[in-house]
Parts: C-alpha cells; sequence; structure tokens
C-alpha cells in the first residue's frame, strides 16, 4: 500500500536518474561478493574482502578492525549482497551514534527490476506490467528525497515501493522496463501523483476521501470490466470493543458503542465515512482512517456492507418443511415479502452459522427484498404460491458483483455489545490504478496507454 506525501521540486527530481535506497540500520551489516572494493569519506580507496561484517565506531566505519571515514562506497563489476538480498550499484555505509546504515545506490531502471518483480505478477499480459513500469518510474522520480533526513531517498516497504534487489528479476518484467525505458506519466507538465492498489473492487476511490486533498485525476473511476482477483470478496468480523479501543486511540471515543452507521458514499456506491454512536455522544470517522485503525490487513479495503453479528434469538422456531421430495431447479422465484422479527432472528442466526457464502451474504445486504428467498433457501422449503413473484433468484455473476447504488439509505448497525460482521471486495485503498483491474483491461486487448488513460484521465506519458 503506497501513502500520499508530499514531492520535493518537481524539475529537479526528474533530472535525476539515480536513486539511494534505504536497505537497512543496525549496530552490523553482513556484506559480500566478489571483486569488491571500498573508498572512504577521504577519498582513499582500498579493497574489500568477499564477505565481512561492519560496524559503527563514532561516525566511522569499522570493517575487519580498520576505522575508515564515513560515508563508505562499497562497488563490485558483480552484485553485491547485503544480508540475503543481492543488489546492483554501489552500497553506501554511514556510520552515526553506533548504528550502520546500508544505502543502495544504483540507477532508477535497475531499482525498477527489484520493484516491478514484487510489486505485479510478472506472469500476467505485457500491457498491464508496461503500465505498471511507467507508474512505478514515476513514483519513484518523485519519491527523491523523501527519507533524506536519514540520508537516502526511499525505503524498501510500500510506504514507498517493496523493494527486493536482484532477488525478484524476470524476464517479462525487465522487457517492459525497456520498453518504456524514461517513460513517465504528467499532469501540466509535472509528474503525476501514480498511486496504485491490488484491487480496487470494480471502483477506483476520490483521492480527497483517503488522504484528504483533491488531484484532478485520481478521482472516482467505474472499471469497464470485472476482475479475476481472489481478493474480490472478503470479510471480516470486529466486535464492539474492538472498534471501542480503535476510536479511543483516535481520540474519537464514544464510550460503549451502541451503534455504527454509513454516513457518506461516493459516486460509485464506497464508503466514505462512518457514524459511531454510544454512551458519551457520536463521532463521524473518515472510513480510511477507520480501516489504518482496525489494520489494513483485516480491512481490506473501504468498499464494504455491514451486518450484525450474535446467536440465534432463543424461542424463534424453526420453519416447517415440506414434506415433498426436494426441489431440482436451479432458481428460486423472489418473495419481497419483509421478513418477520422471528424469521429476522433465524436468518441472522444463519448467516452466523455461515450457512450462505460471501456473495451471497453481501447480496442479502445490498438487496433485503431478496432476504426471504435466501431463508427459504438455505432451510430447503417453499414460498407460499400466493407469495411468489416471476423474476429467478439467481442472477448472472456481473449483477451480483455490481456496484451497491450510493442513492441507497445509509445502512447502519445496532451493536449493543455484540459484533458486526463487514462484507466487502478489494483489497486496497483504492486511489490510483488498480492491478487486478488492469490486468483485466489487458486482457481484453487495452493497451498500456489506454490503461493509464483511464486510471490518471488528463494526465500525459512523456519521455524523461
Amino acid at each position: 500500500m503506497i501513502f500520499f506525501s508530499l514531492c520535493l521540486c518537481l524539475s529537479a527530481q526528474a533530472q535525476a536518474r539515480w536513486i539511494r535506497v534505504g536497505l537497512m540500520t543496525a549496530p552490523s551489516a553482513p556484506i559480500s561478493g566478489r571483486g569488491l572494493s571500498g573508498k572512504d569519506g577521504g577519498g582513499r580507496r582500498f579493497s574489500l574482502p568477499a564477505s565481512f561484517n561492519t560496524q559503527a565506531r563514532g561516525s566511522n566505519v569499522v570493517i575487519q578492525g580498520k576505522s575508515y571515514a564515513s560515508p563508505v562506497i562499497v562497488s563490485s563489476p558483480h552484485q553485491i549482497r547485503c544480508g540475503k538480498v543481492n543488489y546492483e550499484g554501489e552500497l553506501v555505509l554511514r556510520a552515526r551514534a553506533g548504528q550502520i546504515t546500508v544505502i543502495n545506490r544504483l540507477d532508477v531502471e535497475k531499482y525498477l527490476r527489484g520493484v516491478l518483480g514484487y510489486e505485479i505478477n510478472p506472469q500476467w499480459g505485457a500491457e498491464v506490467l508496461k503500465a505498471q513500469a511507467v507508474i512505478s518510474r514515476t513514483y519513484a522520480l518523485a519519491q527523491m528525497g523523501r527519507h533524506e533526513a536519514s540520508g537516502y531517498d526511499v525505503c524498501t516497504t510500500d510506504h514507498c515501493q517493496v523493494y527486493r534487489g536482484t532477488n525478484v528479476l524476470h524476464a517479462s518484467t525487465d522487457r517492459a522496463i525497456a520498453q518504456t525505458r524514461g517513460q513517465v506519466l504528467t499532469y501540466r507538465g509535472g509528474l503525476a501523483h501514480t498511486f496504485f492498489c491490488s484491487d480496487s473492487g470494480g471502483a477506483t476511490a476520490d483521492v480527497s476521501d483517503v488522504w484528504g486533498k483533491s488531484v484532478p485525476y485520481l478521482i472516482v473511476r467505474k472499471e469497464p470490466f470485472p476482475s479475476e482477483s481472489p481478493k474480490s470478496r472478503w470479510e471480516a468480523s470486529l466486535s464492539a470493543g474492538e472498534i471501542q479501543n480503535a476510536l479511543a486511540k483516535k481520540g474519537k471515543s464514544v464510550g460503549t458503542l451502541s451503534q455504527i452507521a454509513i454516513e457518506r458514499r461516493d459516486a460509485a456506491g464506497r464508503v466514505t465515512a462512518l457514524r459511531f454512536t454510544g454512551s458519551a455522544g457520536s463521532s463521524v470517522l473518515s472510513s480510511a482512517a477507520f480501516r489504518t485503525l482496525i489494520g489494513a490487513k483485516k480491512v481490506r479495503s473501504t468498499f464494504f456492507e455491514f451486518s450484525p453479528g450474535g446467536p440465534r434469538a432463543a424461542g424463534v422456531p424453526e420453519p416447517t418443511r415440506r414434506r415433498e421430495a426436494p426441489r431440482t431447479a436451479k432458481k428460486i422465484a423472489f418473495d419481497a415479502t419483509p421478513l418477520t422479527a422471528a424469521e429476522d432472528a433465524q436468518l441472522k442466526a444463519l448467516i452466523e452459522q455461515k450457512k450462505f457464502n460471501v456473495d451471497e451474504r453481501l447480496d442479502m445486504i445490498l438487496y433485503p427484498e431478496r432476504r426471504r428467498n435466501y431463508l427459504y433457501k438455505a432451510l430447503g422449503v417453499e414460498a407460499p404460491e400466493t407469495e411468489r413473484k416471476q423474476e429467478p433468484l439467481e442472477q448472472p455473476a456481473e449483477t451480483v458483483k455490481r456496484i451497491p447504488d450510493p442513492g441507497r439509505t445509509a445502512a447502519f448497525v445496532n451493536l449493543a455489545g455484540g459484533s458486526v460482521t463487514l462484507y466487502g471486495r478489494g483489497w486496497g485503498h483504492g486511489v490510483g490504478l488498480s492491478q487486478w483491474g488492469a490486468k483485466a483491461m489487458a486482457d481484453r486487448g487495452w493497451s498500456a496507454e489506454k490503461i493509464l488513460e483511464f486510471y490518471y484521465p488528463g494526465t500525459a506519458i512523456q519521455k524523461r
């Protein structure tokens, strides 16, 4: 996941071709390789062994008992290994306060080889890989100096872009980098903000709903094709206590939590704000902030609905089963008659017992009029003939996956000390390019240029 940040002067960044990647900061660092040589901060050159540990002594770098002025530049005509990862370019060793910081300095194009092999599936089509190469290159150049206080430009985590050196090289991603060499995405002459996520869930998010600052080309965009993402559906069960603790950490405590309501949605139906009500009042929090508080691995996106958890209500009778042979028809007619209180409690109990898959649960949330038919289906009983409609219960996959109508009344759930289950789709913040969405486009013949035009409307590809 990549977070929004302020950039340095774009004209200076665009001219930079070398990038400094912070690999680690620790009391010592293991370095190895063939043909290693060093140069210290005073310009003195010296040979190095094939394998050594380096430590800090004050502001000096210590290698095999010898002290050198910081920084020490380790170079080789071959790859250099630090820990368990091999790197192209050179390693810069900086000593400060008893710690050694190891920095990989290399050309941006070589840096991208260690990014794309991790950030996107190298088995995907050429056009989606080329699109990723352009936005990763743009993002890298726009982040020059982001970690300047630590002596480097970018880190190796998803705070910037995940980087794994030459351990993740692939011929397909190398080709994509070579075919787009020097190409970046620009907006009005400056480097664009090329955020991306794994799976948008069917529509991208407006950056202002996630990080609070509007960008003309980072807006809601409904994707034209369904993706085949294995992350397209997810669910997460959250207890009232878990949510209360998260709100308290944010300074948004509402006391004993009793209700959560969807306060706002965007044009595609994605949740953008939630209202939390409790014994001490109510508070509104953006869905992006809520996701961060609970944990992005648990609440995988902000494209979700919710329904209450909890045990089956006591004393609710089981509906009477018909004695005739089981039906074999694949389609069940709709019965939009509202559920009674007892039926509603029974359906909730069946949901709690996981009698329905994620798509069915989400369908019931989005289309409450279908809940009775799902209840009948789970219990194996037939709807009364006088209440039957003619529309089929089973709908095409594209209908199940369609984006919720933003005009629907905001959903809410009463917790009363219990829990809530989120039913969602997609994975990530949703801003900018969706990798699985881009794959679906490439699989249908879209070019890298067309994919980028869709996700970043109004931008242009330039070579720098």
